[in-house]
């Protein structure tokens, strides 16, 4: 459960404004200080980030990352076939060339598709 915060939006808009009038750190937190205990640096950069937030300053917002594409859905046919219609494109190689299927090796559990040299 999220513990409610001691300083309020009109705390918040003072500090902003504190701020934006050039008054150090030390004095803010002693300022806005409640039960005779001062304000953490902690308590501080998070009032100040919410401020900042709330009067539109900053935006927060999650970075926009890149999509991932969409994976191409393979099956083994009854008779234990795979077909991979755009496995030319995807692995650049010619039509005709063979491949062996290796067991996993070590803890692996992946197969691997080798070219026959």
């Amino acid at each position: 459960m999220a513990k409610k915060s001691k300083w309020n939006e009109e705390d918040r808009k003072k500090l902003l404004k504190m701020v934006d009038d050039g008054v150090s750190e030390q004095e803010i937190r002693e300022t806005l200080a409640h039960k005779s205990k001062s304000m953490t640096s902690v308590e501080f950069a998070q009032q100040l980030k919410m401020s900042m937030v709330e009067s539109g300053k900053i935006k927060q917002a999650a970075p926009a990352g890149k999509k991932m594409a969409k994976a191409v859905i393979y099956q083994v046919t009854p008779k234990g076939r795979l077909t991979l219609s755009d496995f030319a494109e995807k692995t650049e190689f010619q039509p005709g060339v063979q491949f062996t299927l290796e067991k996993p090796r070590g803890k692996s559990k992946a197969w691997r598709l080798v070219p026959v040299t």
